[in-house]
């Protein structure tokens, strides 16, 4: 044998060895550089305890594993929410979807990609034994305390209007959103307009009873939480939004496995007012009125309901131009499957 030959195979096994690890290497390193995409979320509000699946998915990375470097933002009501996706200004926004549809119908270019309250929470809420609610027509007799710029002024005209009212036959306060629970209690007004797991956590935590008055009960089948994306961005990043709500999908069945855990994770991440107890009461009220985030059916629309909608938007005046048709308000292409 040629003693040559040994020493030839090791340096070839060693010159194979060190190409299958620059191959490997360099497989590698692409996807360890690869720097997470980053995605603007606008909220609907300033922090709230139904936030709370947000902050869990930043903190236990489930953003992180999907490849998303998340900016979450506080926001000033969802009409304000609305109009700001629809500017630009973010990609992502978590608002009551009724918003968004008159948005849509006024030309605003975004689009409902996912809807987990289909039953609105709207409502007027008042303390037992102070304010009596039997009816649309006792409103009359009642100061109501509304915010302008949240979901509960768009609820509010369209409820009268559905009602056989106008907003000036009652006697509404203009209040910022968090006046109204001092006004309530402090007795300078009789109602809330406002979503009445909130409320009636508020009430409840003082010792009294709430007493409510369903937008829902009261034949306005208006729609609740859920995403929208900015028409330019979901265009170029439908992925993006894709993976978005996946991981957010998550953070809402840890949120609705371990409420306490979940309130006790908002109130140390950010300034949250109210006790732990209210925390945990206001979030029960809304899963109560929420599709359960473990359900298949988790963030999807219905044909059904969006007409409905938009027929009692547009015959409220709430939605003036030209008829677009359904599809163009929302599509179920990008909920987690």
């Amino acid at each position: 044998m040629n003693r040559r030959f040994p020493a030839l195979l090791m340096r070839l096994r060693a010159a194979l060895s060190a190409l299958g690890l620059i191959t490997g290497l360099a497989a590698v390193a692409p996807a360890a550089a690869q720097a997470p995409t980053p995605v603007k979320v606008l909220l609907d509000w300033a922090w709230l305890p139904y936030h709370a699946p947000f902050l869990i998915a930043q903190d236990k990375g489930y953003y992180k594993e999907a490849g998303l470097d998340v900016t979450l933002e506080q926001g000033r009501g969802s009409a304000t929410t609305a109009l700001l996706l629809s500017q630009g200004g973010f990609d992502i926004a978590h608002l009551n979807v009724t918003n968004a549809a008159q948005m849509i119908g006024k030309g605003g270019a975004i689009t409902a990609v996912g809807l987990y309250q289909h039953k609105t929470a709207a409502a007027f809420i008042g303390i037992k034994g102070k304010a009596k609610l039997d009816g649309p027509q006792s409103l009359r007799k009642l100061k109501i305390g509304s915010t302008p710029g949240g979901s509960d002024a768009l609820s509010l005209r369209i409820f009268t209007a559905a009602n056989g009212m106008k907003v000036s036959d009652l006697n509404v306060v203009a209040l910022d959103a968090n006046a109204k629970t001092t006004a309530l209690f402090g007795g300078t007004i009789d109602v809330v307009s406002g979503d009445s797991p909130a409320f009636d956590a508020y009430v409840r935590a003082t010792g009294q009873e709430p007493v409510d008055l369903h937008l829902a009960d009261a034949g306005v089948p208006l729609l609740g939480f859920g995403f929208a994306a900015n028409n330019a961005y979901l265009a170029k990043n439908p992925e993006v939004v894709r993976k978005f709500l996946a991981a957010t999908r998550r953070g809402f069945i840890e949120a609705a496995r371990d409420l306490k855990a979940a309130c006790e994770l908002i109130q140390a991440k950010v300034h949250l007012a109210g006790t732990l107890e209210r925390c945990i009461d206001y979030n029960q009220g809304l899963l109560a009125l929420s599709t359960p985030p473990g359900d298949p059916g988790w963030g999807h629309q219905s044909t059904e309901e969006w007409t409905k909608l938009i027929a009692t938007l547009k015959s409220a005046g709430e939605m003036p131009g030209e008829d677009k048709p359904v599809a163009s308000f929302f599509t179920n292409d990008y909920v987690p499957k």
